[in-house]
């Protein structure tokens, strides 16, 4: 494994070939983690997977072969669905069992080796194997399900070596790559509601190596021409923002939330985790106060972000996207800027098609998914488009645009019962834990995670 990351690190410091001038998608390769996998819903499915925004990519530029780790219904996990069941629309997993790979078999690396739940250090370090899956273990299914094979031979020496995302997009000797990786080194803050440096989140200092690594192993390694993605704003999904600071309670009036610190103030954000909770009476007047952070002896998530904690986050976020940047201009990588065009949508530049309007709001606004973080097939759409957009204007190349009627279309669009806001919908604690297992903490022991979060809290 060090032999590997020294490697890696060798590659990083050389300088990046030049781009070539004709853009082939013979070999396309896709890395990154569940925003490239066509993760939706909290769970990975064929629907959404064909959906994803590599594949739409590889359709509009005639890619001859691209090849995924399909699932079958209802997903690896279950797809969440909303039912209108009283006294609210409940958020929910599909019932029964989850689905099964359908094309396990395929004899070479997938073409999108989106990872869900990967981060930085995962695409260059975690392997998989598909035997684990075949004998009941789950513990690791996304990357078992997506790289199958742990290790392989060198071919100059002959020893084994791991065979990470990153190895098998090398290995396919690719023509066109596109990276974006980075989402889950900072989303782990969001859904446990905490940020801590090496449990939540990843240092900077360390995401500045493995970002550099990874980027430069496929720039000198490959000659491969190669779009690298920037991160979104984490504390402005709707997993953050829909639910309201404060309750009104028929015949008593409108009230402030209570987190275990104390009120929740209009700058602080309740994560979409909180709505079962508050359903019991948690934060509530006379009832208990809603969990705040992370808790170091039980791992139990909280629910809240209070402003300062949003704003590391934000800064955090900030840091890795000045990272990828200046990476990716050493190797003379174009960058598509999704952090600026999904804030413009955010901030109330609304993305227009076919006379409707498509927000960052959750349930109705039409581009985010049950789960509040992960896009449906129209953001996936909107993602390809900026992503054509970028290739051709940094390539030279004529890819045609996607026709997203479609999609639009295609019955992703979603309609509440009248007279249901979308603050007013539960997301249950079984829509709760399938999120979490897309999002891990690094959780140490015990005393490490104390020592953490006393220095945090400084």
């Amino acid at each position: 494994m060090k032999k590997a990351l020294i490697v890696l690190t060798l590659a990083a410091l050389l300088s990046a070939v030049p781009a070539n001038a004709q853009v082939d998608f013979t070999r396309y390769v896709a890395l990154g983690d569940s925003l490239t996998a066509g993760y939706v819903s909290g769970g990975l499915v064929q629907y959404y997977q064909d959906r994803s925004y590599p594949a739409l990519l590889a359709q509009q530029a005639g890619a001859p072969v691209f090849e995924m780790p399909t699932v079958s219904e209802p997903g690896i996990e279950p797809l969440l669905e909303l039912l209108a069941l009283l006294p609210a629309p409940l958020i929910q997993p599909k019932p029964g069992a989850p689905g099964l790979p359908t094309n396990a078999e395929y004899p070479y690396p997938y073409n999108n080796l989106g990872v869900p739940g990967s981060n930085t250090f995962d695409l260059l370090i975690t392997t998989g194997d598909i035997q684990n899956l075949v004998a009941g273990n789950f513990d690791n299914v996304m990357h078992d399900l997506i790289l199958r094979i742990p290790q392989v031979p060198d071919p100059g020496t002959g020893q084994l070596i791991p065979f990470t995302a990153l190895t098998q997009a090398i290995a396919q000797d690719p023509t066109f790559v596109t990276l974006w990786i980075g989402n889950s080194d900072i989303l782990g803050a969001v859904v446990a509601g905490t940020p801590i440096d090496g449990i939540t989140m990843t240092p900077i200092d360390l995401f500045q190596q493995y970002y550099g690594q990874a980027l430069g192993a496929l720039a000198t390694m490959t000659t491969a021409d190669i779009v690298a993605i920037n991160l979104l704003d984490a504390t402005s999904l709707p997993f953050v923002t829909t639910i309201s600071n404060y309750i009104t309670i028929p015949g008593m009036g409108t009230f402030q939330l209570m987190g275990e610190n104390g009120p929740i103030e209009d700058d602080d954000f309740i994560t979409l985790a909180a709505s079962s909770l508050i359903a019991q009476g948690y934060g509530l007047p006379g009832g208990p106060p809603l969990p705040e952070d992370l808790n170091p002896a039980t791992g139990a998530y909280g629910v809240i972000l209070r402003a300062e904690e949003a704003a590391i986050i934000d800064e955090r976020t900030a840091a890795f996207n000045a990272i990828i940047a200046g990476t990716a201009a050493n190797f003379g990588i174009p960058v598509l800027d999704m952090n600026a065009r999904f804030n413009d949508i955010a901030d109330g530049n609304h993305w227009i098609l076919g006379g409707i309007e498509l927000s960052a709001d959750f349930l109705v606004g039409g581009i985010f998914s049950y789960d509040g973080v992960h896009p449906q097939a129209i953001g996936s759409g909107l993602v390809t488009t900026e992503l054509i957009r970028t290739i051709n204007e940094a390539y030279g190349a004529n890819i045609p645009q996607l026709n997203m009627m479609p999609i639009l279309y295609g019955g992703d669009a979603v309609t509440l019962p009248v007279g249901v806001n979308a603050k007013d919908v539960v997301f249950s604690d079984a829509a709760w834990e399938s999120l979490k297992e897309v999002f891990p903490i690094n959780l140490p022991e015990r005393e490490e995670v104390r020592n953490e979060t006393a220095a945090a809290l400084d």
